[in-house]
């Protein structure tokens, strides 16, 4: 496929949520938050395992992870997970979240590729609080850049209101990016959820919001050859 078609179906994949919030590639995220004078951060990454999410779609969810992966690993220079720089955590959640591996336990970027690539799915039902408990718990009691990158379908259907807690993080100086895919969003939650960031390209601070119609939208905008971060 061409380079141009490409870049006409990721600009297709993004639109603007119900609520207003500005359209935001990962690129524009990853740049914001990581190419400035204290790179180094602290991630973890929260993937939607639920039943709404079809097994094919659990692929793509974890290859878009990949490839957000791969971003990082080369901002703000090549290589920069690793010891002292760069740590990356895993959480995956349906009807209870689960710890796949905690931060820094995989100090390079190859070690981490693999561990996200090998995680199967488990379905349920969606427990975004319990996913937030498990990122709060990494970030929470640490000093630093910490953020948190969150892919969802966009509905919790088990568990607490995870806006509290979310709130509660944000007020830790943790930054929480979500990922919403799909028409079945609830706006009210992913946007209460969702932190402010000045996107230095566009000149405004905008909710942490990127939005696909499909996770196929979402892999592509996520596409490391495709959109590269000095």
């Amino acid at each position: 496929m061409k380079l141009a078609a490409l870049v006409l179906l990721v600009a297709v994949g993004i639109a603007f949520n119900e609520l207003g919030s500005e359209a935001l590639t990962p690129h524009q995220v990853i740049q914001a938050l990581m190419g400035g004078a204290s790179p180094y951060w602290n991630v973890v990454f929260a993937l939607d395992s639920s039943d709404s999410i079809s097994s094919s779609e659990w692929s793509c969810s974890k290859s878009s992870t990949r490839n957000i992966l791969a971003i990082i690993n080369n901002t703000p220079t090549p290589n920069s997970i690793a010891p002292g720089k760069h740590r990356i955590a895993l959480v995956r959640f349906s009807t209870r979240a689960r710890l796949i591996f905690p931060l820094g336990y995989h100090e390079n970027y190859p070690a981490n590729d693999a561990a996200i690539d090998d995680v199967p799915k488990e379905g349920g039902l969606t427990n975004i609080y319990h996913a937030l408990w498990h990122c709060n718990i990494q970030l929470g009691y640490i000093s630093g850049n910490r953020l948190v990158w969150i892919m969802t379908d966009g509905y919790y259907t088990y568990g607490d209101d995870p806006r509290p807690l979310a709130t509660l993080m944000k007020k830790k100086g943790i930054i929480i990016c979500i990922v919403a895919i799909g028409d079945n969003v609830d706006w009210s939650v992913i946007n209460a959820m969702a932190s402010w960031v000045y996107i230095p390209n566009i000149g405004r601070t905008v909710q942490c919001v990127m939005r696909y119609q499909t996770c196929t939208a979402y892999l592509l905008a996520s596409y490391p050859l495709l959109i590269r971060v000095p």
